[in-house]
């Protein structure tokens, strides 16, 4: 039996990348909102043109200075920075403790946010 018979016929990729057209210009390591997800850049892209983002791993990116929260919490992108307000896009998981006063944190990209609520 030949492996291509076995082999299903759907599989696109792997899902780490994904591709965008840029709103503006991007340089590479920028988060960039697609949508309902946080990718980051893995080149320069100049406004309007198609680029490429990362949608899994872990990521040192920008965060507010004076915010802080605690490792393995779900973490938003609002105004190009991480922290906790949630009326950003979800980015994924601290990967460390944001501290205040650094202006980076490590962050987990492509993790679910599941919150799981005891019944009444």
């Amino acid at each position: 039996m030949k492996w291509e018979n076995l082999m299903a016929k759907n599989y696109v990729q792997d899902g780490e990348t994904i591709e965008f057209t840029a709103a503006a210009d991007v340089k590479s390591g920028d988060a960039v909102v697609v949508g309902d997800l946080v990718v980051v850049s893995i080149n320069d892209v100049a406004s309007g043109e198609i680029g490429v983002g990362h949608a899994t791993g872990v990521w040192s990116l920008p965060k507010a200075s004076a915010t802080t929260f605690g490792q393995g919490v779900a973490v938003y992108l609002k105004d190009g920075e991480i922290g906790t307000d949630d009326s950003g896009t979800y980015a994924g998981k601290a990967w460390s403790e944001g501290v205040n006063g650094e202006a980076v944190a490590s962050v987990k990209l492509g993790v679910g946010n599941v919150t799981v609520t005891a019944a009444p």
